[in-house]
Parts: structure tokens; sequence; C-alpha cells
């Protein structure tokens, strides 16, 4: 007699099964040079886009701590506090998620978190909050 079978089901009976992996495990972020180069980081969807790609690599990288969400999150205020005309701690709090990235660099991680530093420069850097860079 015929079976029927769910193709999602077969899917998973053949797939290895990683570590301690489940569904709410983050998946490996797709990065792409090309798509976070072309970006224009002065707009509002492109800086949204940069953060929850941070947030996709420090989600990934560095589950088990939880000092970035408070540094990721102070940094998305301070972008918006200054695109309102309000506040300059954008490059204090740029500086704090980027010191704090760079102490979590391990051979193993050090290609993934570099684009933390390098999405995070280019927001930090974009034309509109030029005038704002504390190395003045």
């Amino acid at each position: 007699m015929a079976q029927i079978m769910y193709l999602d089901d077969h899917r998973r009976a053949r797939e290895p099964v990683r570590g301690m992996a489940t569904n709410l495990s983050p998946g490996r972020p797709q990065l792409s040079d090309r798509d976070l180069w072309t970006r224009d980081y002065r707009e509002s969807e492109n800086i949204m886009y940069a953060i929850f790609k941070i947030k996709e690599i420090l989600d990934y990288h560095l589950y088990y701590d939880d000092v970035w969400p408070y540094l990721l999150l102070s940094f998305l205020e301070a972008v918006h506090n200054i695109r309102q005309g309000e506040g300059k701690d954008l490059p204090g709090t740029g500086a704090s998620l980027k010191d704090y990235v760079l102490s979590a660099v391990t051979p193993q991680n050090k290609r993934d978190l570099s684009m933390v530093l390098l999405l995070t420069d280019l927001i930090e850097k974009s034309p509109q909050y030029r005038g704002t860079s504390s190395t003045s």
C-alpha cells in the first residue's frame, strides 16, 4: 500500500545532526561583501539592515553573553537620536560596541566579527553623521 511521506520530515531525517542544534539555534550568518558595500547607510532601511546583520552575527558567535544586546540597542538609539537632531553620543556608543567585539575576536570568528566592526564604522562614518565624529 502507498505511504504518504512529508518532504520536511524526510530531509530532517537525512541531514546530519549538528551538536546541540535545535530549531531555536541561530544559523550561520549569510554574509555577502557585495551586499554590505553597495548599501547607502544614510537611509533608514539600510541602517536597520546593518543592525540586523550585526545582531545575526553576534547572536551566532556570542550567544552565551548578554552584554552585546544592550550595546547594540544603545548604538541604535544613538543613531536614531542623531537622525532626530538630538544627542551626540554616537561615537561613544559605537566605540563601546567595537571595543566589546574586539575583546571577543578569536581566530575562528575573526572574519564575521570584523564584519560587525565594518558595519558599525559604515554607519558611524556615513556622510550624514560625519560631523559628529570625535576625531576632530
